[in-house]
């Protein structure tokens, strides 16, 4: 009988013991503004493949000039495209994902050591600072890869191209 009573208090402390940390690892989290840079950087991957597959559109339509017909079915198909590769997870389900395996690697002494400073007016300036920075550090790497995104591209449809009219398929 002790030993069941034992047993149950271990539970029932290792649960509290659970849900106290993980509720330390989302104020972490909120104070460092983790779910906002997870959202901000979801959004601009899915601007970046709008972006990429409004390029491909383009050469399309520059290469073939449909008819408006076939222009809004090929619009369609882009729009399939980009939904096809749409983000399956959201801004919050990184950060679930991130509080574990950020988290464990931290004790409880440790997460309050980061609570407090990211709480504290240089904290809450740091956290300010970073996501101020974040848009701009997006936009400079995505202005260096986009000339070797749309000479991929270019080169792909190109090659695709070439494999056509050399495979004279039946459609």
């Amino acid at each position: 009988m002790r030993f069941i009573l034992l047993w149950v208090l271990l539970v029932f402390s290792a649960n509290s013991f659970a849900a106290d940390r993980t509720e330390k690892i989302k104020t972490l989290m909120e104070a460092q503004g983790m779910l906002q840079m997870f959202g901000d950087s979801i959004e601009a991957g899915k601007q970046q493949q709008r972006d990429q597959a409004q390029r491909i559109l383009n050469q399309f339509m520059a290469e073939l000039k449909p008819s408006k017909e076939f222009e809004a079915k090929f619009r369609a198909e882009v729009e399939r495209f980009n939904q096809a590769l749409a983000t399956p997870w959201t801004a919050q389900e990184i950060v679930n994902i991130w509080a574990r395996v950020y988290g464990e690697r931290f004790s409880d002494a440790e997460l309050d050591q980061l609570v407090a400073y990211y709480s504290s007016p240089l904290g809450k300036k740091e956290v300010a600072a970073s996501q101020a920075a974040m848009p701009e550090l997006n936009r400079q790497l995505y202005a260096h890869v986009t000339p070797m995104i749309e000479r991929a591209t270019a080169d792909f449809i190109q090659r695709m191209q070439i494999v056509a009219k050399e495979c004279r398929c039946k459609r």
